[in-house]
């Protein structure tokens, strides 16, 4: 009986894969047996992610808001394409009172409008997969807790992460009939480098929190007493790729500790 978790045979692309989720995904994808198409906007960690990796593995240094950077990693890839791993994003923090619309566009373009152009880029490569497999493609798009819950100081980020909530509802319902299916992963506070722009944490009274209670205290939101990795995260993004998710498509997946259970 063929394994319905394996990848074996079929093209991922994963994005923002130099570090953190995106690197543990594409590991974890290989592991499985998918050919690995790896991007990221530094193109050193996508290359050292590409290496660890091996075989046919590709490494493309990729900026996801911007429309010609996906027509030249689509052409260099060629072919169908069966997985899209929509994980590349930023993480800006800063207070709402003070954040200038700058914060939100920065993080629009990247959480929101990436997700959007690299969808529909993908159409005519996984409707080729789709053609030549018989069974469905999958696209996993990122988004995270704070696209359901609210979060002092990340407005913006929880803007555009509920907008990545939406929009793939949207696009999974339209494309459901074609055999390519539209997932959702929301994870929690997973210990990586997304943030790029962090104003302090600070008290009611505006002073300072130091990191270290700062993360003491957000540790102990999460009911299973630690952060999460990246590799509790890369395995979900592995199965809703797989053909064992191949009915499940327009719905979310939360992998947070316990954190929205309350």
């Amino acid at each position: 009986m063929t394994n319905p978790f394996s990848l074996a045979g079929k093209r991922a692309l994963v994005t923002g894969a130099g570090s953190g989720i995106g690197r543990a995904t594409a590991l974890q994808m290989a592991e499985l047996g998918a050919e690995l198409i790896v991007t990221d906007i530094d193109a050193d960690t996508a290359a050292e992610t590409a290496a660890t990796i091996g075989g046919s593995a590709s490494a493309h240094a990729h900026d996801v808001s911007k429309a010609e950077d996906w027509a030249r990693v689509y052409h260099a890839t060629g072919g169908a394409l069966d997985i899209l791993v929509n994980n590349a994003g930023v993480m800006m923090s800063k207070p709402f009172r003070e954040a200038p619309i700058a914060n939100l566009h920065r993080q629009q373009a990247i959480n929101v409008d990436g997700l959007y152009l690299g969808m529909q880029g993908a159409l005519p490569l996984m409707r080729a997969a789709v053609a030549a497999s018989g069974e469905t493609a999958s696209i996993v798009n990122i988004s995270s807790v704070y696209g359901m819950v609210g979060g002092a100081q990340f407005a913006a980020y929880s803007a555009t992460k509920g907008a990545v909530r939406g929009l793939s509802r949207a696009v999974a319902f339209e494309l459901a009939k074609e055999g390519i299916r539209v997932n959702t992963v929301l994870p929690g506070p997973v210990g990586t480098n997304l943030g790029a722009d962090w104003d302090a944490p600070a008290d009611a009274d505006g002073n300072p929190i130091p990191p270290e209670a700062a993360l003491a205290a957000w540790t102990s939101l999460i009911p299973m007493g630690r952060l999460g990795e990246p590799r509790d995260i890369a395995p979900l993004v592995a199965f809703l790729a797989s053909d064992a998710a191949r009915f499940i498509t327009g719905a979310e997946f939360v992998a947070d500790g316990g954190y929205t259970a309350a």
